[in-house]
């Protein structure tokens, strides 16, 4: 008996491959016709990103950057982009259900937040690690100290050194001015994120 040939399927909406199986058999003769199947198989190989997709005469590469439904019915995958123009740093991803190229415009990175708004997270760094210095220079070793142990620990430093508290201030204070002209000076988001915020403890 001659073997059975195979027969490639394919979506009926997406025309996209989706398996094979031998041709059925009637009255001794494999059925190679089919509306969703074709007996011509598809390319050895797809590389990633791509699927074979049957045209009516032969099988295409098209590009896919669709989600995929896992067994839970949950989508994966896909390639989230945003587009030039209508989405900033903020936009969810888009993902796209269509099979083929991304829209024109498409950016499959995130676009950057603008200088104005990193300066201003930086900024906020470099006052929040200033508290965070002064508490620590006169707390030390507390981890957590509380307001109360902050305004003992002042108080006993004033105590030894009258100085001492404003000296301490005076201290921190300058380096924070120093990051701080250092951010209002940088002209891009690179340099801006390069400012090492760090102060002497």
């Amino acid at each position: 008996m001659p073997s059975i040939p195979m027969m490639y399927t394919f979506d009926p909406q997406t025309r996209v491959h989706t398996g094979s199986r031998p041709a059925q058999v009637v009255g001794g003769k494999p059925l190679t016709q089919s509306a969703y199947a074709t007996a011509t198989p598809p390319p050895d190989v797809i590389s990633e990103g791509k699927v074979a997709r049957w045209t009516g005469t032969q099988w295409e590469l098209v590009e896919d950057h669709r989600q995929h439904l896992d067994s839970t019915g949950t989508k994966q995958g896909g390639t989230p982009f945003w587009l030039a123009g209508e989405d900033d740093w903020q936009s969810p991803p888009r993902y796209t259900e269509d099979l083929g190229p991304l829209p024109a415009g498409a950016m499959t990175t995130r676009p950057e937040k603008p200088l104005s708004v990193v300066r201003e997270e930086k900024e906020h760094e470099i006052r929040s690690a200033c508290d965070a210095a002064i508490i620590a220079s006169l707390t030390m070793p507390a981890a957590r100290p509380s307001a109360t142990e902050v305004s003992m620990a002042a108080a006993s430093l004033a105590a030894v050194d009258p100085d001492g508290p404003d000296t301490l201030l005076a201290l921190h204070a300058a380096r924070r001015d120093e990051l701080l002209a250092l951010v209002r000076a940088a002209d891009s988001v690179a340099a801006v994120q390069a400012v090492e915020v760090s102060y002497a403890v």
